[in-house]
């Protein structure tokens, strides 16, 4: 396989090929859910047929039968879609369409509930009637559909959009996604973004965080969205790395959809204690020289600290509007060093036959990868203990100071949720 050239497949079968689009979807039966532009509702929607509710189901004329699409569906799959338009507007509970006979031509009504108030979907806002539109369309998705939406920021407000991007991650196995909104954008990792240009033969994706400004240049946007996001939520939460990413993620699992959300916290990195006085003076800088109060929070890993070296700095930087936390951990992989876990995912994702024994085999492939750990975790720890102490004037000498970090380790080690916790995670998963 060539490192700087073009990779060139085929398919070998014994079908004799044809160029055409049937014989394509027969041989690669793909889940498509195509969401069309969207449009707000009609005020007065007339009952039609059902026959023509599914010829404009996926057309431009999909919003003038919205309620008639729902009139002919039944309880449970009305409750299902309820469920979905309410995960974006809480509090808000769709009820089942009605028809209504008093003019000249029965129309179909469909009323929700906002706390004591009833009102018909026309009287709310657009972005309300554009989310169950979406919602309409989701419900016909699985966890091997692919879904396709075209521009669906254009009623959404940006809290919004980030609750569709999530929801949506979390519904279908794949999705594309046409916009121009730097708050999509921002909200998902860079390799994920495509620029798209009519002149060009094929997408230019984007790599790393610099190849946002190439983004903003083709959408005709020129603001630094990290520091517009700043000034709109007024808030600052720093992490090491990519942990904010994998802390996401883990919330999503648990059904925590809007924890770290863009919309209420800025996230900025930092490259951990070393960078701490980033984080104590940002509150003075915001303030002094953009106008802004910001309260400023920061979560670092713990690496090869003692426990006293952890409490004095967090005496040292929790003061005013700044508020630090340090993970348990030596770092936030260790929190996945769950043999039970691992050993899920192993059987979810295993193509073969796996031999009889194999969760013991597991667990102790993972004790062995952190026993070979255990010398270079002592040395860091030493290494740590021996500058936290000479760094605050300790008269213990660097061989006594040694003698109990390694006594202490030794007694400790024993335990097995000590040493998960005190490996270097990263290395861990790679071996």
């Amino acid at each position: 396989m060539p490192n700087d050239g073009p990779l060139e497949c085929y398919l070998e079968c014994e079908l004799a090929p044809r160029k055409n689009t049937q014989f394509l979807r027969d041989q690669f039966p793909l889940d498509l859910v195509i969401v069309p532009t969207l449009s707000p509702l009609e005020q007065n929607e007339e009952l039609v047929q059902q026959e023509t509710v599914e010829r404009n189901r996926y057309g431009r004329l999909a919003s003038r039968n919205f309620r008639n699409f729902w009139l002919h569906k039944t309880e449970q799959e009305f409750e299902a879609f309820a469920d979905l338009v309410e995960m974006g507007w809480p509090g808000i509970r769709v009820r089942r369409p009605e028809i209504e006979r008093s003019g000249k031509r029965p129309v179909v009504r469909m009323y929700f509930r906002e706390g004591p108030h009833v009102r018909e979907v026309q009287w709310s806002g657009f972005g309300f009637q554009v989310w169950m539109q979406t919602m309409m369309h989701l419900t016909a998705s699985n966890h091997s559909s692919t879904l396709i939406l075209d521009e669906p920021d254009i009623y959404l407000h940006p809290d919004l959009q980030h609750r569709l991007l999530r929801l949506v991650s979390q519904r279908v196995a794949q999705y594309f996604i046409a916009t121009h909104s730097t708050e999509i954008i921002n909200d998902v990792e860079p390799g994920e973004v495509l620029i798209v240009r009519p002149e060009s033969r094929s997408a230019k994706r984007i790599q790393g965080e610099s190849g946002y400004s190439d983004v903003y240049s083709a959408i005709g946007s020129s603001e630094n969205a990290q520091f517009a996001r700043l000034a709109k939520t007024k808030k600052v939460l720093y992490f090491e790395g990519k942990d904010a990413k994998i802390l996401s993620k883990l919330a999503k699992r648990l059904g925590a959809t809007d924890f770290i959300s863009n919309t209420s916290v800025t996230l900025m990195k930092t490259d951990g204690f070393s960078n701490w006085s980033r984080v104590t003076t940002s509150s003075w800088v915001f303030e002094n020289f953009f106008g802004f109060k910001i309260p400023v929070s920061a979560i670092f890993d713990r690496d090869y600290r003692c426990d006293d070296e952890i409490q004095d700095f967090l005496d040292e930087v929790n003061v005013g509007d700044t508020l630090c936390r340090v993970l348990p951990h030596k770092e936030i992989e260790n929190f996945l060093l769950v043999p039970d876990a691992i050993i899920s995912v192993v059987k979810k994702h295993f193509s073969g036959s796996l031999p009889k024994g194999w969760q013991a085999d597991i667990v102790e492939i993972i004790n062995a990868c952190v026993e070979d750990m255990r010398s270079k975790t002592l040395s860091a720890r030493i290494g740590s203990k021996i500058s936290y102490e000479v760094g605050k004037g300790s008269k213990k000498d660097i061989a006594t100071i040694s003698a109990e970090e390694e006594r202490n380790f030794t007694e400790n080690w024993q335990e097995a949720e000590f040493r998960r916790r005190v490996v270097p995670g990263k290395s861990v998963f790679s071996q």
